[in-house]
């Protein structure tokens, strides 16, 4: 093969990759993903190191992170991109570059890990070590046993049974700031944890120190619950089914110039695979908020996918908010009224079972979350509560959280038909100000922004080319 042959199979796959009707903005993905590659790693190292320096680098990381996404979810920045395009696509072929670079790195240092040639890495030990089960994964995975065996979830889950039978490590439970754990401050250690775990067995008894409560509504281990009585051991192959339909309804209903692009959007996030190996059980109401966004114009089907989405984890009922904002400026307040009609019947028939068999129970599991007293935790503006930076007061972060939230819901409501698909940004921002604000709480928002706004360019080439047509009649 020459070097002319080589030179035009390149050219075409370039041009098949940048297709002249991709919206640039479309490619500020892949700046966000090695952005938030960048601040998980250097979170990481701000937990251990309660570094100020560090902990504002990593943090202001995380805002820019929000704005990149930001910028995706406006149209107008194309028209300033476009002016630069040629160097952003060659910057982002570097990117993609890098990533598949980092990807086969990842491999590799697991396999050495695995077999024992790499041995006393802290980070390589800690990112092999929790590629498992979590306490929240666990939990639902045995509330779906239980359930199969015709008994309430939220009545009988047990924690210390839980993390036994699935493996969970130590650091992957969640410690609760009373008992043992009353006076300890910032988080317990691992070490703790397992003490706490090992008295637990040796009493017999729940751990108060330790959340032991299904605390997500009963969609979250009903869904899978037919997979797990077909046998299925590992209930990530099921968050990994929902993450696989996530991005094939994206390919499915964006043009289809721009599916190499989309494709290789989320074949290179790391940071998307390895949460699902992690445990993640975001991809399920992600999958759902994606379905209900981007059919909102047939408003029953919409509205069932929203009330699916509220049935499975608590973020989702964030999303519904500006759903229903966007909603009621796009179709007008009796569609909005059935819309929310829809949803609380969904969520209602879901898990009225399980509220009448135990109402207090049911009630204290999916309001865990907010009423128990948790530990501050994240890589949101509570890193610095952490360090002793900020004081120490949950009250204060969620206060500040509800001040965003009321903020971001008013903005939206006056910008919302500008730029739609902000909204699935905005309702993950106030968690970033929360006493507990994990990455993995506000990630998808990225995916999900991008997967939208990629589905929008199809609408509006059909639009583009009723007048192209009737001009040429």
């Amino acid at each position: 093969m020459n070097i002319g042959v080589i030179r035009h199979l390149s050219l075409r796959m370039y041009r098949r990759l940048f297709p002249a009707s991709l919206p640039p903005r479309l490619l500020i993905i892949f700046f966000a993903i090695i952005v938030q590659t960048g601040a998980e790693v250097l979170s990481w190292y701000a937990i251990n190191s309660r570094n100020p320096a560090i902990i504002s680098f990593a943090v202001l990381l995380w805002l820019v992170w929000f704005w990149l996404v930001y910028l995706i979810a406006r149209p107008s920045i194309d028209r300033l991109l476009n002016r630069r395009r040629k160097v952003l696509q060659i910057a982002v072929l570097c990117i993609i570059v890098v990533l598949f670079c980092m990807s086969i790195g990842e491999a590799i240092g697991f396999h050495l890990v695995n077999t024992g040639v790499v041995e006393e890495n802290e980070m390589a030990e800690f990112l092999t070590e929790n590629i498992s089960y979590n306490d929240a994964t666990a939990l639902n995975h045995q509330a779906s046993l239980l359930l199969l065996e015709g008994e309430n979830p939220y009545e009988n889950t047990n924690i210390v049974q839980a993390v036994e039978k699935f493996d969970v490590p130590a650091g992957y439970l969640t410690p609760l700031k009373q008992g043992a754990f009353a006076e300890v401050f910032p988080y317990p250690t691992e070490e703790q944890v397992a003490e706490v775990l090992e008295d637990a067995r040796a009493s017999d008894a729940l751990p108060p120190e330790l959340e032991s409560k299904v605390s997500y509504p009963a969609g979250s281990f009903i869904f899978q619950a037919p997979l797990v009585a077909l046998g299925l051991e590992d209930t990530r192959w099921f968050y990994l089914i929902c993450a696989v339909l996530m991005v094939l309804v994206i390919l499915w209903k964006a043009p289809g110039e721009l599916r190499p692009i989309i494709f290789l959007a989320f074949i290179t996030n790391l940071v998307f695979w390895n949460l699902i190996g992690t445990g993640t059980t975001d991809t399920l109401y992600v999958l759902f908020i994606l379905l209900g966004w981007i059919f909102r114009r047939r408003i029953w089907l919409a509205a069932l996918f929203m009330g699916l989405a509220a049935t499975t984890k608590q973020i989702a009922w964030l999303f519904i908010l500006f759903y229903i904002v966007l909603l009621l400026k796009e179709s007008g307040w009796r569609k909005t009224l059935q819309s929310v009609g829809i949803i609380g019947a969904t969520f209602t028939l879901i898990n009225l079972p399980f509220i009448f068999a135990a109402p207090q129970a049911w009630l204290e599991g999916v309001l865990a979350p907010v009423l128990d007293p948790m530990f501050p935790k994240g890589v949101g503006l509570v890193a610095f509560s952490i360090a002793g930076i900020l004081p120490p007061n949950s009250l204060l972060f969620t206060i500040t959280e509800i001040i965003v939230l009321l903020l971001a819901l008013v903005w939206y409501y006056f910008n919302c038909r500008k730029y739609p698909e902000s909204g699935l940004l905005l309702a993950v921002l106030p968690l970033f100000f929360a006493w507990r604000s994990f990455s993995c709480y506000f990630y998808f928002a990225s995916l999900l922004v991008f997967g939208a706004a990629a589905i929008a360019e199809r609408g509006k080439g059909v639009a583009g080319a009723q007048p192209r047509l009737a001009a040429a009649q």
